[in-house]
């Protein structure tokens, strides 16, 4: 069903399921959601890197185990966003979230909002 929809509206689809997501997440799961996004954002130009953490991401039988389906696909979605798409949604994310618009700052991330 993914493959049939227009990439943009596929897109926008992705980026509200992971908003919707987070907003039921703990807040460990956000935090390392956050640090998911910074990884993938400044390891996104060496793909060899994210092919590894897919390839190391396990899913266990915890309690965790929707949260771990719900990075993975995030992981896998971001890899095939455009630069301006991954933006995008950084953005909408810094303006829902203002700590997490402070996370990015501590890590010398610039939106330039």
């Amino acid at each position: 069903m993914w493959r049939r929809l227009p990439y943009e509206l596929r897109c926008s689809t992705q980026q509200i399921c992971l908003l919707s997501w987070r907003e039921n997440w703990t807040r460990d799961q956000v935090q390392l959601f956050n640090q998911t996004i910074v990884d993938e954002y400044v390891t996104s130009a060496d793909q060899s890197d994210l092919l590894d953490g897919l390839e190391n991401f396990h899913i266990s039988g915890d309690s965790n185990t929707m949260f771990s389906c719900q990075l993975r696909l995030f992981r896998s979605w971001y890899k095939a966003w455009s630069p301006q798409d991954k933006q995008t949604f950084l953005r909408t994310l810094a303006a829902m979230d203002p700590p997490f618009l402070q996370f990015l700052q501590d890590r010398n991330i610039d939106l330039q909002l």
